[in-house]
């Protein structure tokens, strides 16, 4: 037997075979070929029939039977493949949304000395709209609670389980350094009990600012150890002495498209009570610091017109993002020395588009 280092074929010009190969393609043994090419350098099957199938590259067969009209052949990625529709488009997406609304029965009341209405605080997850809500990656607004600390020197404890387990903060400087204290020591334990905390205020002002579950934010307490530091517990946006869902969370760890960027469309709408022209501000911002996302939006009090409709754009680009970490809220800033009465028809409206089609 001699190696053959070349074969050339002409083509016929009667319409006939060129070339043909009878084999017997019904191997019984799996490593026997029916018809083989290798490669002489590295041993592998370019090309081969064994097993009634036909083998490429010695890495997978392509299937027995043929697919349906339409579909497209696709591997797992070891070896196998089959024929399926492209994308597995029945649970394939590239875009979701969440809605809430309600109506306002009665007028609500916004101060003018700079107030600010958060507008996650006028739902609740029971608000939801069934039509504006998709089945899959669905929001939920989260709750928040914060502790104002006061005092000018010490020690105090802060404690979500009757003080079982306690995290103390220590004065240092002044309230908020306080505040950023405490973050940098136990924002890692806090995390693994499910509980996020960020640092707020400046001087003499110190938040600290929780997002959790709201029985775990129900039980938190501080108490005083040394000196006079301690706090009061409260909702910054209502007031409330108990926890309140104020701020959205993007998920996204372990989601379908982490790894992902994701693009942000959001519509705001709410009815103002007529009255004399007046100019407040309605901004997107983080939940974790209230840093605004671009800038203020103008919004318009006038006596024609009661309803008033905004739209953002945003994004999250990641496991790292503020809309992950600390989420993001709505707020209506009121400065005009007057109050301002919101009522009637209120919602928000989330769509969220995937940079890749997504299966869930």
């Amino acid at each position: 037997m001699r190696d053959l280092l070349s074969l050339s074929v002409t083509a016929a010009t009667d319409g006939n075979d060129n070339i043909t190969f009878n084999v017997d393609a019904d191997q019984t043994i799996a490593s026997n070929h029916g018809f083989k090419i290798r490669d002489v350098g590295t041993g592998l099957t370019i090309l081969g029939v064994r097993e009634g199938g036909v083998e490429i590259k010695g890495e997978y067969f392509l299937p027995l039977v043929d697919g349906a009209d339409g579909q497209i052949l696709k591997t797992n990625g070891a070896g196998v493949t089959e024929f399926a529709s492209p994308q597995d488009l029945t649970n394939t997406y590239n875009h979701s949304s969440t809605q809430w609304s309600k109506t306002i029965p009665s007028p609500v009341s916004l101060g003018g000395a700079n107030e600010v209405a958060n507008g996650f605080t006028f739902f609740t997850n029971a608000d939801k709209s069934a039509g504006g809500t998709t089945s899959y990656d669905e929001y939920s607004i989260n709750y928040g609670l914060s502790i104002t600390l006061t005092g000018t020197g010490g020690t105090a404890n802060v404690s979500f389980d009757g003080g079982v387990t306690n995290y103390l903060a220590t004065f240092n400087t002044d309230l908020f350094t306080t505040a950023s204290d405490f973050v940098a020591t136990h924002e890692s334990a806090l995390n693994s009990a499910n509980i996020r905390v960020f640092a707020l205020g400046s001087g003499t002002d110190g938040r600290l600012r929780f997002c959790a579950p709201e029985a775990t934010l129900n039980a938190m307490t501080i108490t005083n150890v040394t000196g006079t530091l301690s706090g009061t517990i409260a909702n910054e946006f209502t007031g409330d002495v108990t926890a309140q869902p104020d701020h959205v969370l993007v998920p996204y760890v372990g989601t379908a498209y982490e790894g992902q960027r994701i693009h942000h469309t959001y519509r705001v709408n709410f009815g103002i009570v007529g009255g004399s022209t007046q100019y407040y501000g309605l901004s997107l911002r983080r939940y974790a610091d209230d840093s605004i996302i671009g800038s203020e939006l103008l919004v318009i009090r006038q006596n024609d017109v009661e309803g008033t409709q905004v739209n953002f754009v945003s994004y999250t680009n990641g496991a790292s993002d503020p809309f992950v970490l600390g989420g993001f809220y709505f707020a209506l800033r009121n400065d005009t020395g007057q109050n301002v009465e919101i009522f009637s028809d209120i919602g928000i409206l989330i769509q969220n588009t995937y940079q890749k089609l997504t299966q869930f």
